[in-house]
């Protein structure tokens, strides 16, 4: 019964387990190697200097950010010195609202705009 299961599902195409399913067709080229790693592989050489320069673009940041991160988890355990960060902080946390805000009200209305236009 097992057998006869196995077989129907393989046969029908369904995918019950990780040995279940169809076989998928590869179309190779006339050296034998499929065209779709051909390209993937040239798009991958293309584009490898651009992934390296995001990565060296964004460790110093992130390495900033996890200094700073560290310190003021290590600053809001001291009682005498969590006010004096809060004063320091408040101009940057502003300033984050204000180039934010904007920008999240504009995407809020153009949501609820989109979703009434819709709906109308």
């Amino acid at each position: 019964m097992r057998t006869y299961t196995n077989n129907l599902m393989t046969a029908n195409g369904l995918m019950v387990g990780a040995a279940y399913g169809r076989g998928h067709t590869v179309r190779h080229t006339k050296g034998g190697v499929r065209l779709g790693k051909r390209v993937k592989n040239v798009a991958l050489f293309f584009a490898a200097p651009f992934i390296g320069l995001a990565y060296l673009l964004a460790f110093p940041v992130i390495g900033f950010a996890l200094l700073i991160w560290m310190a003021a988890k290590a600053v809001m355990k001291n009682d005498k010195a969590r006010p004096v960060a809060f004063a320091l902080a408040a101009p940057f946390i502003g300033l984050a609202f204000v180039t934010v805000g904007p920008i999240a009200g504009l995407g809020a209305l153009a949501w609820f705009g989109a979703k009434a236009w819709l709906k109308a």
